[in-house]
């Protein structure tokens, strides 16, 4: 079993059968393909009825055009977007692949407009493939994440502060006077701690 876990390849593959060391080499060549952006290369390693699904996005691309046109949108908006394969586990027709997506977002990617801002997601990706083409790929990343390393979401820690916690309570309880109330009272006394903090 040991033998079946690739750390960025050039560990042991004794024990694969054929039809798996040719799946191990199909998504190999897809990450060598992806991060020189040849988008030729990579449609040469689907097979007809792809499909790349981005899960927490919800949006199929079916076929290869669907697929290549994806692509050209996510090279466009990180022209130095990369994979980092940290393990590649191969068992017969399927593959499980944990890698990092790195760039830096200069342009508009699903209605975002360029942040400008140095992006690090940790993925995990499904894969099956059929003749040694890769049939299909659901890729598993959080997406607060991506919004977090964007500025478009406050860091984990001021949401868990008490400002952040009690602007939930009242994201989930609602907009009653008492919740207005308890929200306002924690953000004043953040800002009066942080105020003493400086004038010490």
């Amino acid at each position: 079993m040991a033998s079946l876990v690739d750390r960025s390849a050039p560990a042991s593959t004794a024990d694969l059968t054929e039809r798996e060391g040719q799946n191990r080499q199909a998504v190999l060549d897809m990450v060598r393909f992806f991060n020189s952006h040849n988008a030729r290369g990579m449609l040469s390693c689907f097979d007809d009825d792809m499909e790349w699904l981005d899960v927490p996005m919800e949006t199929p691309y079916r076929g290869k055009a669907e697929i290549r046109e994806f692509l050209g949108t996510l090279f466009d908006a990180f022209p130095d977007v990369g994979y980092e394969l940290k393990d590649l586990v191969v068992r017969g027709d399927h593959a499980v692949a944990r890698f990092e997506m790195h760039g830096t977002h200069l342009g508009a990617l699903y209605g975002v407009p360029a942040t400008g801002r140095r992006t690090e997601i940790p993925c995990l990706s499904f894969i099956t493939l059929r003749d040694g083409k890769v049939l299909s790929d659901h890729c598993y990343f959080d997406n607060t994440t991506v919004l977090r390393q964007w500025g478009l979401m406050p860091s984990l820690a001021s949401s868990l502060s008490a400002p952040g916690r009690a602007a939930m309570w009242v994201g989930v309880k609602g907009r009653t006077p008492v919740a207005i109330g308890v929200a306002a009272a924690a953000v004043a006394l953040v800002i009066r701690s942080r105020r003493r903090r400086r004038h010490r």
